[in-house]
């Protein structure tokens, strides 16, 4: 009785922080505080559910271990790829000159990077590739002549 007790406790504290974190995903302003309230779905609200599920039947602690070590290990590396993504994507809209007073008011993620380089960058790159077989052409053409 008492392990049903605190397995539904541990339930509702679980599905507490994934609501709260749902709403957190919905309603902040950019991307990295998104990416915070994911990471407490993700920690606290996962293994809350977990832990209830692991006193409701306790035969299958052992998988609801494995997985939460699994979460444990996976999670951080997500959240760190997802932020390194949004700070790249940052630095090239700030390099490209989109940007100024425009990114501190308005979602990173919104500004469409492909659109950036396309308009800016793309002929520089293949102005660059064209050189850059001119200038290696006549080499390649000596060594086929030997």
């Amino acid at each position: 009785m008492l392990l049903e007790f605190l397995g539904v406790a541990a339930l509702l504290f679980g599905f507490f922080f994934c609501a709260v974190g749902v709403l957190g995903v919905i309603r902040m302003p950019d991307s990295l505080t998104r990416l915070h309230a994911s990471g407490k779905v993700a920690t606290l609200g996962l293994f809350g559910l977990l832990l209830g599920a692991a006193l409701l039947m306790p035969s299958t602690w052992l998988r609801i271990l494995a997985l939460g070590l699994f979460v444990l290990l996976t999670s951080p590396v997500a959240t760190h790829a997802i932020a390194a993504s949004v700070y790249r994507r940052r630095e090239i809209v700030v390099e490209l000159g989109e940007t100024g007073a425009q990114t501190e008011s308005t979602d990173i993620t919104r500004v469409d990077v492909t659109a950036v380089l396309s308009r800016s960058r793309i002929q520089d790159i293949i102005d660059a590739q064209e050189r850059a077989l001119r200038h290696h052409a006549p080499d390649a053409r000596a060594k086929r002549d030997k």
